[in-house]
């Protein structure tokens, strides 16, 4: 802003009651595109009124919005001091808690918020987005609705409740209010990266570019708007920029943020360490270090051990790995080592691209000890010729886990298909089982013998064929070189890109693609089409 346009903003501080007002108002607007201006104009409303509520939540709602978390608790405290009967300075501080990824406290703020007005669409939202990180979905769901009876047009709930549950009509009033909202301010930033992120998930990727480029140029320390563009890079197939753009989620804010990890040792640049060893950490979910441990052998010509720390259950199964010299458990006590690198690091030094995926062949091998463990289990369940996995959802405390798994009852017309004989891969999923029968009498229930992935990766070798949503049993199985098919939401995570049915990760893997959003019936028609032509004399 202009500095005499700021002086004059000031000069009417002094003004009457109306005026005070219409300059909170103003303080606010600015608060997108001139932080630091909206706090000036704060900071002198409190010299003349040092227990303005509006003026300490706006200072508060500034430091939010800078990622300052303890400024800005300490003026939404001061807010609640001076007036404890006021909404607005604990739904600073659920903004706050929020951002530092302190659920439990976002969410009693936000409800403390609704107990002295139950008309704040806004804290309605926000209750509901805390709630879905903490896989809460039905409640976060109500959250949502309840936000949208009070405010209808709220761009926010319109947007999260056509991400929970693929409403095309929220969804297109969350795009027409973004659209309003950058009419009537070109350089809100913000408005942009929401309405990306809306395109992506109908899979609109041109105009979600346009609008993640205007976003970044806008604000170009945007964490969240680089993270964005990354993956809608790596889901198009442009991995060099892809990868690039990733190494923003470093400096991501909020509950999905992780800080990059600090070590004395050099992040590795690819240069050889002798007999130095290579700890390769990070990314403690489940798929990403099955996908990416097939980089350890090309890791390992470099150095003198390649040490993986990865999550607690994925352990053993990446020791009998090639190249790995040695797991690590996160928590655990780290060796010595002499350089170090994220898993997510390793694609982008070995330069990767969508026509040089490294793959010489199955990197996971079961253990045959456990494999003969489970043979006589697996032969005595029935003398059908084929016998199929099968794996319906994922972590279900994953809010984006509802787009991707299907429920088992959806998938009953494979199970009659005759010569087949069907195995559930599914983790915790008897209750699922349960209320199919009769019809899940040729579904057995392998997981409920299951004590860890290497007996899981055993139940795999002896299968003929996994069907499976995108969970990490399809990496482990396209990692182990079984055949596996994918079934597939419309827009799906980014390994598995657009229209393509393969996967360029895992030769073994044929996938199959929603033609509509949030349709299973005709991917379940395709992949019984193709099944019955599988099994010789099924038809």
């Amino acid at each position: 802003m202009n500095r005499t346009i700021l002086d004059w903003i000031k000069s009417r501080l002094g003004g009457p009651e109306a005026e005070h007002v219409v300059l909170l108002r103003e303080a606010n607007a600015l608060r997108e595109r001139a932080p630091e201006q909206a706090q000036e104009i704060g900071l002198a409303i409190l010299k003349r009124s040092p227990d303005d509520v509006q003026a300490l939540s706006l200072l508060a709602n500034v430091a939010a919005d800078l990622g300052r978390v303890e400024e800005g608790l300490r003026w939404a405290d001061k807010g609640i001091a001076a007036d404890p009967s006021a909404a607005a300075p604990y739904y600073c501080k659920g903004r706050l808690w929020d951002l530092a990824g302190r659920l439990d406290e976002a969410e009693a703020s936000y409800r403390k918020v609704l107990d002295l007005d139950q008309g704040h669409a806004k804290a309605h939202n926000n209750l509901g987005c805390v709630l879905a990180l903490q896989g809460r979905h039905e409640e976060s769901l109500v959250c949502f609705r309840q936000a949208l009876r009070l405010d209808p047009g709220l761009a926010e709930a319109n947007q999260n409740l056509a991400g929970r549950i693929s409403d095309p009509r929220a969804r297109d009033t969350a795009i027409k209010a973004y659209q309003t909202r950058i009419r009537n301010d070109p350089a809100d930033a913000r408005a942009y990266l929401n309405l990306a992120k809306i395109y992506v998930g109908r899979g609109s990727t041109t105009e979600a570019m346009e609008c993640l480029d205007r976003s970044i140029e806008l604000a170009p320390d945007d964490a969240d708007a680089h993270l964005c563009k990354a993956l809608l890079l790596l889901l198009k197939g442009e991995y060099a920029a892809g990868w690039q753009e990733y190494e923003w989620r470093w400096r991501l804010k909020g509950p999905l943020g992780e800080p990059a990890r600090r070590f004395s040792q050099p992040m590795w640049d690819g240069q050889d360490l002798g007999s130095g060893a290579l700890l390769v950490h990070g990314e403690l979910a489940l798929g990403e270090p099955l996908q990416f441990a097939r980089y350890a052998r090309l890791a390992a010509e470099r150095c003198g051990c390649v040490i993986i720390e990865c999550a607690p259950r994925v352990k053993a199964l990446l020791q009998g790995i090639e190249g790995v010299g040695l797991t690590i458990a996160a928590g655990e006590a780290l060796p010595p080592f002499a350089a170090h690198i994220p898993l997510y690091g390793l694609p982008r030094l070995f330069g990767t691209t969508l026509q040089n995926i490294h793959w010489n062949g199955p990197y996971i091998h079961p253990d045959p000890g456990r494999v003969e463990r489970w043979r006589s289990l697996i032969e005595a369940t029935g003398t059908a010729r084929f016998r199929v996995g099968l794996a319906w959802s994922g972590n279900r405390q994953i809010p984006y886990n509802a787009d991707r798994s299907i429920e088992l009852s959806s998938l009953a017309p494979l199970l009659g298909i005759p010569g087949a004989a069907f195995y559930s891969l599914q983790k915790d999923g008897a209750a699922d089982i349960a209320s199919l029968r009769p019809t899940s009498g040729n579904l057995f229930d392998l997981m409920a013998h299951e004590h860890d992935l290497l007996d899981t990766a055993a139940f795999i070798s002896q299968l003929d064929l996994v069907i499976t949503v995108d969970t990490m049993i399809s990496a482990l199985a396209g990692a182990m070189g079984a055949r596996v098919w994918l079934l597939l939401c419309r827009v799906p995570d980014w390994r598995h890109h657009l229209e393509r049915t393969d996967n360029p990760w895992y030769p073994t893997m044929r996938l199959y693609r929603q033609k509509r959003e949030g349709d299973w019936s005709n991917v379940v028609d395709r992949v019984a089409v193709d099944l019955r032509e599988l099994i010789p004399g099924s038809d």
